[in-house]
């Protein structure tokens, strides 16, 4: 995985790229996949490998989906006007479940899933059809020096983000990025 909050640059990306979409959504869906990942840290290994159902392109538009539909609605408002000092009301408004908010939270879970299969020594992309890795997608079929570039370009356009959002000033900038990029 690349550091899970680095995943935010495709939410926000997509975001941009298609109008309509639910941001908080995108966002949870695009870091939901690394559940999987936390599960095996926690159990120590014990509940199989570090990425599993959660990181194919089956747990993707079904179990990641559901999940990140659930957390969008139920958990997101409460934790980003919390501990961002966002207006609780406006954050609830816009995590009503839609049909928007359904393929924005599968948007985000495919990116996820999609950016990951590019970068790991094992990818269960076609899991549970295929249990082996799923590398065709490693950059130059080096999983190491592609882990590099992801994460290097995913920090690069974090930074952008972040300059291009403060630049539009101070006022109103976690909500830009958080509830609703404009």
């Amino acid at each position: 995985m690349p550091v899970t909050p680095l995943h935010y640059c495709a939410a926000y990306a997509i975001n941009k790229a298609r109008r309509g979409l639910v941001l908080p959504a995108l966002i949870v869906g695009s870091v939901i996949p690394d559940l999987d990942s936390f599960i095996s840290f926690v159990t120590g290994g014990r509940s199989g490998p570090p990425r599993g159902l959660m990181h194919s392109l089956l747990g993707a538009v079904t179990l990641d989906t559901f999940l990140a539909v659930l957390v969008t609605v139920l958990l997101y408002p409460l934790m980003v006007s919390w501990i961002f000092k966002l207006e609780k009301k406006e954050v609830v408004e816009k995590c009503r479940v839609s049909g928007m908010l359904v393929l924005s939270a599968l948007m985000g879970s495919l990116s996820h899933v999609l950016i990951d299969s590019t970068m790991h020594d094992y990818n269960p992309l076609l899991y549970p059809f295929m249990n082996e890795s799923f590398d065709a997608l490693v950059f130059m079929n080096n999983w190491l020096l592609a882990s590099v570039i992801v994460h290097t370009v995913l920090f690069g356009l974090l930074l952008a983000i972040f300059v291009y959002e403060i630049r539009k000033g101070t006022q109103g900038f976690w909500k830009r990025l958080l509830v609703e990029s404009t």
